[in-house]
């Protein structure tokens, strides 16, 4: 086990931790009283960690790309085809998505516009699209080597 595994696992265990006491403080922490459905007093919280976490996520992910495509030239190729067929995924979902306005009985927000319903739409087919893809693979993956 090298240095930088040892440090990674201790952040992973203390990001763990940091998660477990967010879950703990919004299923148990109480409910906000005179809400007119059940609602956590943490939800905020938890939902701004979730947040944090997606938003390091895809900084790291995005800076480990581009110094794999500054120390290895030779795979820039094999990059840009991938981000390639994620923009193709994304322009499909957005194509598909709909924005027409929900009626909803009770809601005011400002949330059921055009706008934000098609990135919604968008989001959740891509990610029907992309759990298709995975599950193509994992099944193609099983067969093939059943088949060896």
């Amino acid at each position: 086990m090298t240095k930088l595994t040892k440090i990674l696992n201790i952040v992973l265990y203390v990001l763990l931790a940091i998660t477990l006491v967010f879950a703990g403080m919004f299923y148990f922490g109480g409910e906000e009283v005179g809400a007119a459905l059940p609602t956590p007093i943490y939800t905020d919280s938890f939902v701004n960690w979730g947040k944090l976490l997606v938003v390091v996520t895809a900084g790291v992910t995005v800076i480990f790309e581009v110094l794999s495509l500054i120390f290895n030239a030779r795979n820039a190729v094999r990059t840009f085809i991938s981000i390639g067929v994620l923009l193709v995924i994304a322009l499909i979902a957005y194509g598909i998505s709909d924005s027409t306005p929900m009626e909803i009985i009770g809601y005011n927000g400002p949330d059921n516009v055009p706008s934000m319903l098609s990135m919604a739409g968008t989001m959740l087919y891509g990610s029907y699209i992309l759990l298709g893809i995975v599950v193509t693979a994992i099944l193609y993956t099983e067969l093939s080597r059943m088949f060896k």
